[in-house]
């Protein structure tokens, strides 16, 4: 791999303007801890206009993704535009060209994760998505790393920084229409939070880690899942004095061979270590065969641990690390879910071309 490498940043939002500025005051040290110099060389946004609030060179700024996706000099993208289908289209004509690709999109990955992987496979670039699940917590390299030596058998953890924000002011006596404009201030929320109140965004995240827990890709939509909309104020209350508290706990456990996966509000005691994480925390614990529970908590929402998490993946394509394949391997994908290789949808310059401006 050459030395000096050069990175196309799509979306220069919350995340991507984070990103950005983590490289240019950090890159240094990345490269003397590295050895590779890293430099952004474009970035692809819908309003060149738009307010950053770091500074970015405008010289870089472009509308028009399609030539950096194409560019041979470009060896890595990041992709934190967010959405699904101009989101996919970036990610998968990246790895066709075989360039590396690090997302936080856990939408996209969520639901064409093992289709995404078989690009990876296919033509030499790789995929890391650690940024989109859990934020500051690397979990996903936690439980292949497991793996190798043990057998996950039960996974459960809060895993939406968002909503456990919103349970923990209702716990201190919030109302329903406070917590949710805390939580807005605070930049946890979307302009429209129906993905983080409904479950939705818990069930992406669960999805990707049980596909690297268990070898199974189980879609979100195929997930039992129910949100936080029915918590009330008076219900956390109630929950409290009779020494418990509600959490929106993500689950999977895997029995006799039939893997089950959930998300919904549960009544957790007081003493249960996912009662302890508040506001934006996450928590995933682990119950292993061999080691036992183990458990990972950290920030899991907000630019900062997300901008994070990006550069951790990058850390990893810079150490040459991608995903076990043999946990892959052994992945069973539906007949049907890959067309001809040859005409594939990242083959198909009409589906992805769903890019900003290609």
């Amino acid at each position: 791999m050459k030395k000096d490498l050069k990175i196309a940043l799509f979306g220069c939002g919350t995340v991507g303007s984070g990103v950005h500025e983590l490289l240019r005051t950090e890159g240094a040290r990345m490269a003397r801890a590295t050895g590779f110099n890293l430099s952004v060389a474009g970035i692809c946004v819908r309003d060149p206009e738009k307010e950053r609030g770091v500074p970015v060179p405008h010289d870089i700024i472009t509308t028009n993704g399609g030539p950096l996706l194409d560019d041979p000099d470009i060896d890595i993208v990041v992709e934190l535009i967010g959405g699904e289908e101009e989101a996919r289209g970036i990610i998968a004509r990246a790895l066709v060209n075989g360039k590396n690709v690090v997302t936080a999109n856990k939408l996209v990955i969520a639901r064409h994760l093992p289709y995404l992987r078989r690009l990876e496979e296919l033509h030499g670039g790789r995929l890391f998505y650690g940024a989109s699940v859990c934020g500051s917590i690397p979990i996903l390299k936690v439980i292949d790393e497991t793996l190798i030596v043990d057998r996950i058998t039960h996974l459960r953890g809060v895993v939406n920084g968002s909503t456990n924000f919103i349970l923990s002011r209702l716990a201190e006596g919030c109302s329903d229409a406070e917590a949710l404009e805390l939580a807005s201030a605070n930049g946890f929320l979307e302009a429209d939070p129906t993905a983080d109140i409904s479950g939705a965004d818990a069930a992406h995240k669960l999805s990707i880690l049980a596909f690297h827990a268990f070898g199974r890709h189980v879609p979100p939509e195929a997930i039992d899942t129910t949100g936080i909309e029915r918590v009330t104020a008076l219900q956390v209350e109630q929950a409290r004095a009779s020494g418990k508290t509600i959490k929106l706990v993500a689950e999977a456990a895997e029995t006799n061979g039939e893997l089950r996966l959930s998300v919904a509000p549960r009544l957790v005691d007081l003493n249960d270590p996912l009662a302890s994480v508040r506001d934006e925390m996450n928590i995933v614990e682990l119950q292993c065969e061999g080691v036992g529970t183990q458990r990972f908590s950290g920030k899991g929402a907000g630019s900062i641990p997300t901008a994070n998490a990006v550069l951790s993946d990058l850390t990893d394509i810079l150490a040459r690390r991608r995903y076990q394949r043999s946990h892959a391997d052994r992945i069973c994908i539906p007949q049907g879910t890959f067309p001809d290789c040859g005409r594939s949808p990242a083959h198909d310059r009409s589906n992805t071309s769903r890019t900003i401006g290609v």
